[in-house]
């Protein structure tokens, strides 16, 4: 097996782990435990009683921030598009897992826990039993965290052919895995991927903090899901994007060796 399968693999504990910590909170939730249930359900109707007709189309458009082919697509295009630039496996693999893993991990606690979505009027469409934990809120965290992760590692490693035009005095050392084989074979592309980097990742890190709660927000507001159900999905997101970052992305800049070869 690859180095990058080897990693890959060594995410199933983490996130059976996942599964078991957002079962056993979601069943306690359910069950009423420490007087959560009951604050959840207040904040279910106080939030529908107080809606704001200029807010509903607001709340609805950022909804679609992380709805399902937003992350899908998304995701892939950052998959084919670090898989171009870096010739290799790390990034586009951490990508993919980043958004695959989550949902996976989603689903099957999703399933096992089967809470009933609050007693409000819903104003979007969506299983009625899928209320614990929330996917478009976890999704939103992996999604737009993994994009500025993957931004800010290309801005800091400048790509061999923008570094080639300098006086060779001033060349900085860069270790040879993270020069990418487009920038010595499209140099001039991989430049504008480097300088695009460079302006949007600052953005995008902002993004990837505020975007999450404002789909949580989203989602508790149209009747969606109950405040700690947004919450185990921040939770869910934020945990699994940095065991992703750790296991997979991070080795696409700490590598001392290039990767011989696409094999998998």
């Amino acid at each position: 097996m690859s180095p990058v399968g080897r990693c890959l693999v060594r995410l199933v504990p983490v996130a059976v782990v996942l599964v078991i910590v957002l079962v056993v909170a979601g069943q306690l939730i359910v069950d009423g435990a420490g007087g959560v249930r009951a604050a959840d359900e207040a904040a279910a109707r106080w939030l529908a009683a107080h809606r704001e007709p200029s807010l509903l189309d607001v709340t609805r458009w950022a909804t679609y921030l992380a709805d399902l082919w937003v992350v899908v697509g998304a995701g892939a295009v950052l998959a084919a598009v670090t898989a171009w630039w870096s010739r290799g496996w790390w990034l586009p693999a951490g990508v993919i897992a980043l958004t695959a893993g989550e949902a996976a991990i989603y689903e099957v606690s999703n399933t096992l826990v089967a809470r009933p979505r609050p007693a409000v009027a819903r104003l979007d469409p969506g299983d009625p039993m899928a209320s614990f934990p929330s996917g478009h809120s976890a999704a939103s965290v992996c999604l737009y965290g993994g994009l500025a992760y993957v931004l800010h590692g290309i801005a800091r490693h400048r790509a061999a052919g923008a570094a080639s035009e300098r006086p060779a005095a001033s060349q900085p050392v860069v270790p040879e895995a993270l020069v990418s084989e487009s920038a010595v074979s499209h140099p001039a592309a991989a430049r504008r991927v480097v300088a695009v980097a460079r302006w949007l990742w600052l953005p995008a890190a902002v993004a990837a903090l505020v975007l999450p709660l404002v789909v949580a927000f989203c989602r508790t507001y149209r009747g969606m899901h109950y405040p700690s159900d947004v919450i185990a999905g921040l939770f869910l997101g934020t945990c699994w994007f940095f065991a992703v970052s750790a296991a997979v992305l991070s080795r696409a800049w700490r590598a001392s060796a290039p990767e011989t070869g696409m094999s998998f």
